[in-house]
């Protein structure tokens, strides 16, 4: 019987509560979205830290993390934007940051079959950033507690911080490549 390996699970719960988080946003239910959302974000903390701990970091595991967090926080800030709750400009500057990481290690591995696609520090910190500004989005339009003043400029620093890792990703892949 072949084990089921805990860390890779961790990230499949991230997946599948995307959907659940997105249904309770599209259904106003802003407050329960904003606790599962909470567990989700912070099972990303978690699943690192049992792999490296217990030894269970896997190549399907370093794939999968990343998805898993990306499905999350894309799902959640769409929502959010489809609900006039988020920005358009700030979800379009997050999407197009991961689309270039996706082409430039796309293109990374095309020159090169050996790639480091491991997250750099900064790349961990912007996801973060992101979570945790999703997160301050669905508390106040949840009617907790007003955050317009907090949203209003974590929302630019979560855009400084999303162009300046994509330019530092960027900069690693020439880096790795030449």
């Amino acid at each position: 019987m072949k084990k089921i390996n805990i860390v890779n699970s961790i990230s499949f719960f991230r997946i599948l509560s995307a959907p659940i988080i997105l249904w309770l946003i599209l259904e106003d239910k802003l407050e329960y979205a904003f606790w599962i959302f909470i567990v989700a974000s912070f099972s990303d903390i978690f699943d690192g830290f049992i792999a490296r701990r217990l030894n269970l970091v896997t190549d399907f595991g370093k794939i999968l993390d990343p998805i898993s967090d990306k499905i999350l926080i894309f799902s959640i800030l769409l929502a959010l934007s489809y609900k006039n709750m988020l920005a358009t400009p700030i979800i379009i500057i997050i999407i197009l940051r991961d689309f270039i990481i996706l082409i430039g290690t796309v293109l990374a591995l095309l020159v090169k079959k050996k790639f480091n696609y491991t997250p750099s520090k900064i790349g961990k910190f912007t996801f973060f950033s992101q979570c945790f500004y999703a997160g301050i989005l669905l508390y106040h339009h949840s009617g907790q507690y007003d955050l317009e003043f907090i949203i209003k400029y974590f929302g630019l620093f979560v855009i400084y911080i999303t162009l300046i890792s994509g330019v530092l990703y960027v900069i690693r892949w020439f880096q790795d490549i030449l």
